[in-house]
């Protein structure tokens, strides 16, 4: 609900999901329900459902690769017709695997339990998608890691994600060499209830809902307003609702739509308003170079500026005058809004002069 506007928000989605499916298949519960749900018998009801599991897997692995594909520098444009071929393939792929794991199903054994060289085409047909997109996600990690402008938070997900396409590509590949060298040796596998899949598949799974709960937690954050962008538009308010309750012309219009949500917009138009207003109160007072630099005096004088537009006086200075500027000193737009809050800061107290001067003159006018 909350990330969805991008393709790699949908791609995370869609792998989410699949992922959730692959895991109801090979719960207990599920499988009853499944059973009872569904015409024949139990145990090839219960034994399908399993093998299933395997396609929402490749599913997940799908999704992985196109973003990756994305994270490598493909075409956006262009990813859903990519994303119809990956689909196709894990589809063909979960056909190859019903097919090669039919023996398994009619024996009510678990594909490692029957062995033989289905079991080698089973495995090839789920590890080799595995294998190419561990390989894919890990060159890219190691990419950014050695050659990208990346921050320490970054690094740290590119880490984990790192050893897990690691993990996966060493996990798959022992998987294939234990089958065929099994079945060549007509042994059993050191693992036939396949618990250590499960357990692979599991942790993958934990660390992919880890991984994108990091961009998740980060858009919870801007809405509830506790990232960097909320907290200036905070401190900055009282002093923009001030402002412009003095200088109303200066207000944006905000019947523009949907734009006017977003925090970083609705900051630029604070920041904005703010200029224009103390730009326009400038003309009211007399200020000097060095009431410029101190927040408290400069505030003050704005003040001041408030109380003598409020009570009807003219402008001591013409709006023209070149001295008349905002906010000196501010190169960028990061240096403004740092004096901006400066200011920001400083304007409870001028307020509360400033409350005390309109009281004082309305009992002098008494």
């Amino acid at each position: 609900m909350l990330l969805r506007d991008t393709v790699v928000d949908r791609l995370i989605n869609r792998a989410l999901a699949a992922g959730l499916v692959g895991m109801l298949l090979r719960e207990s519960w599920f499988e009853q329900a499944l059973t009872s749900a569904l015409p024949g018998d139990e145990d090839t009801v219960v034994n399908l459902a399993r093998q299933l599991s395997f396609g929402a897997i490749l599913l997940v692995v799908s999704d992985i690769y196109g973003i990756a594909k994305l994270w490598d520098g493909a075409d956006p444009d262009r990813a859903r017709q990519r994303q119809r071929i990956y689909d196709l393939v894990a589809a063909t792929a979960t056909v190859i695997i019903l097919a090669a794991g039919t023996p398994a199903r009619r024996a009510n054994l678990l594909v490692d339990q029957l062995l033989g060289w289905p079991a080698v085409a089973l495995w090839l047909a789920f590890c080799l998608p595995v294998g190419i997109t561990a390989v894919l996600v890990g060159r890219i990690c190691l990419r950014e890691m050695l050659t990208g402008d990346i921050t320490r938070r970054e690094r740290v997900v590119f880490v984990v994600i790192f050893c897990t396409a690691v993990g996966a590509g060493l996990d798959v590949g022992a998987t294939v060499i234990e089958t065929f060298g099994c079945v060549l040796a007509d042994q059993p596998v050191l693992d036939p209830e396949m618990h250590r899949k499960a357990w692979s598949f599991a942790t993958a799974m934990f660390v992919a809902v880890g991984v994108s709960a990091i961009p998740l937690i980060s858009t919870l954050t801007t809405r509830l307003g506790h990232d960097r962008t909320g907290r200036n538009l905070r401190r900055l308010r009282p002093l923009w609702t001030d402002l412009t309750a003095a200088v109303p012309e200066v207000v944006l219009d905000t019947t523009a739509g949907r734009g006017q949500q977003d925090p970083a917009i609705r900051l630029h138009r604070m920041t904005a308003e703010i200029c224009d207003s103390l730009l326009h109160l400038r003309r009211y007072v007399t200020i000097d170079d060095s009431d410029y630099k101190d927040p408290q005096a400069y505030t003050r004088r704005i003040a001041e500026a408030i109380i003598a537009k409020n009570a009807g006086r003219p402008p001591v200075h013409s709006a023209a005058k070149p001295k008349n500027r905002a906010q000196p000193d501010a190169r960028d737009l990061d240096a403004e809004l740092h004096i901006l809050l400066a200011l920001a800061n400083a304007w409870p107290q001028a307020r509360g002069a400033r409350t005390y001067g309109r009281r004082r003159d309305t009992s002098q006018a008494r």
